[in-house]
């Protein structure tokens, strides 16, 4: 048993019931994860105006779920690897909705920025075990489109929150409580997670061969029962792998993939952050109503879910830099139009426009991420890179109420269109190409005495 076995026997499962299964099994938590993420930017107007809390505490408690998510995609990602995918997720998801139970029942500013830091590590833990589990559990071919499916649904959450936000919020001075307690109710998923299988190529790196085979087994056996005729595996002679240390993200080979990764990540956070969890507070500091600002809240993340469902189609069809970087630049053009509109039609049509596409853009790089590691430190470079830019937002709060404060409403779509632009030129620049490719042949074994020439032509595979 090697990974090159293991790639081979996953990667010939056509598309069938038990991957439609599997996918809306990951939608779960990544639904909820995004119900709690936008319960904030919902409920910041409120506590404005009933906690009597300034622009800057907000700026605090938004920078709060970014510490916790710092730390929970880099300490998270590290537990997976070590723990398996599974197990983690349930406890990440545990700890992402008891974190907001928490949020719903604090008293004051601390407890609130506490609750939030706890919420914030279950949540992009549990993200980015979810995209590593994806990328390791569907064939090479479909990868992109399941992962695009999962965040049709997981996408779901921003209109509905919204929605949910705009009738609770206004509803009292306790209304906004209530949202988060509609984020928590994803503390459901462990009892139906036990339908997922561990990843096999987790547990051959981990040397569980026989949890392995038994899951490679019931996976191949589940396929064959709905229909399925499977081509044999190509055989690979080779001795099983050790699981790579952690420094592998930073070796010749995979230093340019983590530090470009990190970088667009940072870039792609302030971009993604500075709007949505801030549109409603500056529109209502700009003049505009609590109850009017949500509405138009509410519109434009409605096109969230679409957005998602634009990568459906080209996610494995296209290769995904190359969307990736044009998606980030019809953002910022968006973006820079936004900033520039103070009628209600255009505000919501360019808003929309934003939403939309920041959609489509995260769908497309949660696939992208975790294909550019090998299986032992995959999910800790894909949590290193997420936390980057999570981390980076702590500070980003501070500077938009800091931009706005000294240099308007329309300075602050300015500098986030900034930031999208970047992130497109240094994915065409610095990223590799992916689409279609074994995680294996993106990411051989490479020990601790690898030559870093044996990745050096992965950028240049020709798209197939």
């Amino acid at each position: 048993m090697n990974d090159l076995l293991v790639a081979a026997r996953v990667d010939r499962l056509p598309n069938s019931r038990m991957h439609r299964e599997w996918m809306f099994l990951f939608a779960i938590p990544l639904f909820f994860d995004s119900c709690d993420i936008n319960t904030f930017a919902s409920a910041a107007p409120a506590l404005v105006r009933h906690w009597h809390i300034a622009i800057n505490e907000i700026a605090l408690i938004t920078s709060a779920s970014f510490i916790g998510m710092f730390f929970g995609a880099t300490l998270g990602g590290l537990l997976s690897d070590r723990l398996g995918r599974k197990r983690s997720l349930m406890l990440f998801v545990l700890i992402s909705s008891l974190g907001s139970l928490a949020t719903a029942l604090v008293p004051s500013v601390p407890y609130l920025f506490a609750a939030r830091v706890i919420t914030g590590f279950g949540i992009s833990a549990g993200m980015v075990t979810v995209m590593t589990y994806i990328a390791e559990l569907f064939p090479a071919r479909s990868r992109g489109t399941w992962q695009s499916w999962a965040m049709v649904i997981n996408l779901c959450a921003i209109p509905m929150t919204n929605f949910v936000a705009r009738l609770l919020v206004p509803y009292g001075p306790d209304g906004w409580r209530w949202v988060f307690v509609w984020g928590a109710l994803g503390i459901a998923f462990p009892l139906i997670a036990k339908r997922l299988p561990e990843s096999p190529r987790w547990s051959v790196r981990a040397g569980r061969f026989s949890e392995a085979e038994t899951a490679l087994a019931a996976m191949e056996t589940r396929s064959m029962a709905e229909g399925n005729v499977l081509s044999a595996p190509e055989v690979v002679v080779r001795a099983p792998e050790p699981r790579e240390p952690w420094t592998t993200m930073f070796n010749p080979v995979y230093r340019r993939r983590t530090l470009a990764l990190c970088a667009i990540w940072l870039l792609q956070t302030i971009g993604f952050y500075g709007f949505e969890a801030w549109v409603p507070t500056l529109l209502v500091h700009h003049g505009i109503t609590i109850a009017r600002s949500l509405t138009y809240f509410t519109l434009i993340n409605v096109g969230a879910p679409l957005g998602a469902l634009l990568a459906v189609y080209p996610a494995d069809r296209f290769e995904r830099k190359h969307l990736i970087a044009l998606v980030a630049l019809l953002i910022a053009a968006f973006g820079l139009l936004y900033g520039l509109s103070f009628t209600p039609v255009l505000i919501v049509t360019f808003g929309f426009a934003v939403g939309m596409l920041t959609q489509t853009f995260a769908t497309l790089l949660y696939s992208y991420t975790p294909e550019q590691f090998p299986t032992g430190v995959r999910n800790s470079a894909t949590g290193l890179t997420y936390g980057a830019g999570r981390i980076a937002n702590v500070a980003n709060a501070f500077v938009i109420a800091a931009v706005y404060t000294n240099y308007g409403y329309a300075t602050v779509f300015m500098y986030i269109a900034g930031a999208w632009f970047l992130t497109a030129l240094i994915t065409v620049v610095f990223g590799p190409r992916t689409t279609g490719r074994s995680l294996e042949t993106l990411n051989p074994g490479v020990g601790v005495e690898a030559d870093a020439a044996s990745l050096t032509p992965l950028a240049e595979y020709p798209r197939r």
